[in-house]
């Protein structure tokens, strides 16, 4: 079901690689957004709009920034800080995440680039979220919206992504964009070719994709394809954390912070109380689960993949923390030449890119 808008009539509906995630991430965050609510509620910028700061935390390769339109491109050093009118741009196998000031955090991909239109608090507690991909892939997870004049919109040139508190991915070419929603409703706006100055919204609930080209009609949104390769872990801890291949860190933090930095990763909580985090298209190589048990003590940890026409494999393990309260388990995937998943526990030395997940878990202790 799609709605046709006209631009009068429009109603806003609208995670970490190295050893300084927390100190450079939360405390920005957490004490910016405390200025911004203070000061508001105060009408102390007699209701104007107040610019707000965005934390880079670099997973891995070259970052590039742009501070401003006529600026050059230069290296991004970890716990930069980005306002309106920057520019990241990701190259080969090369990853980051900017954390907001209200929370909501966005893993940019390899190959993309992303610029950040606005990113401000308003007196009246509203929050302004709005960028510019004008390539590649990034994924959104998005803290709820609580006003109704807040908004986090995400512009390519083929349409704009619209919520007010989900999970989704934007891919986009400059030619078309593809949004993906894995949970909540994503709301896309699409210019109606026939019908110049009005939008159509495509609804996107969860479970569901929209492609839509540049210039072109407005297409209906359809069921998401199945992920090639999907890797549930489940652990009886809750402060837990599961780094991929790419070094990018799922689950909980010592602090009860999440981290959702793979594109599509889901965290649940079964009825027996067990956390499990759900990873989509996960690639060859090594997972690596941490865990943080008070006092040391057991740990719990089922890896089950689960591959399109196939039987699910699993491996079981039991994690003992030592008496600082710090676990590992690691498993190593490996395709095998009739296509199946291999599934081996590692023995192997800890991945350097799960450093910065060990401080997010341990508070600064490394092995």
């Amino acid at each position: 079901m799609v709605k046709v808008r006209k631009p009068a009539g429009v109603v806003w509906m609208g995670g970490l690689a190295d050893s300084s995630r927390l100190r450079k991430v939360v405390g920005p965050v957490v004490l910016g957004f405390l200025l911004f609510m203070a000061f508001g509620a105060g009408g102390g910028f007699g209701g104007r709009a107040l610019a707000a700061a965005t934390t880079v935390t670099i997973i891995s390769g070259d970052i590039q920034v742009r501070h401003g339109a006529t600026a050059s491109f230069v290296s991004a050093t970890d716990g930069d800080v980005l306002v309106a009118g920057d520019t990241l741009r990701t190259g080969d196998e090369s990853r980051a995440v900017l954390t907001y000031f209200e929370g909501s955090t966005v893993s940019i991909e390899p190959n993309s680039e992303l610029t950040i239109e606005n990113a401000s608090a308003l007196t009246d507690g509203s929050t302004i979220v709005v960028m510019q991909q004008n390539f590649g892939r990034t994924w959104h997870v998005v803290t709820k919206l609580i006003t109704g004049n807040s908004k986090y919109e995400v512009k390519t040139p083929a349409s704009t992504a619209s919520v007010r508190g989900t999970a989704f991915q934007v891919d986009s070419d400059g030619e078309r964009t593809i949004v993906t929603t894995t949970e909540g409703t994503v709301v896309d706006r699409v210019a109606d070719p026939d019908h110049q100055g009005q939008t159509v919204d495509v609804p996107v609930p969860a479970g569901k994709t929209h492609e839509q080209k540049k210039n072109a009609r407005p297409a209906p949104a359809a069921t998401a394809p199945q992920p090639d390769r999907t890797v549930t872990v489940t652990l009886d801890d809750q402060s837990s954390l599961v780094i991929d291949a790419q070094g990018r860190a799922n689950g909980i933090d010592k602090n009860g912070k999440k981290h959702l930095e793979t594109p599509g990763a889901q965290l649940m909580k079964t009825n027996d109380g067990k956390l499990q985090i759900v990873i989509p298209n996960v690639s060859d190589g090594r997972l690596e689960a941490l865990v943080r048990k008070v006092d040391g003590g057991e740990v719990y940890v089922q890896t089950t993949v689960e591959e399109p026409g196939k039987e699910p494999v699993k491996t079981q393990s039991t994690v003992t923390a030592d008496k600082s309260g710090e676990g590992r388990a690691s498993v190593d995937l490996t395709r095998t030449i009739d296509g199946r998943t291999n599934v081996k526990q590692s023995n192997g030395s800890p991945s350097s890119k799960t450093q910065g997940a060990l401080e997010a878990l341990f508070g600064g202790k490394k092995p």
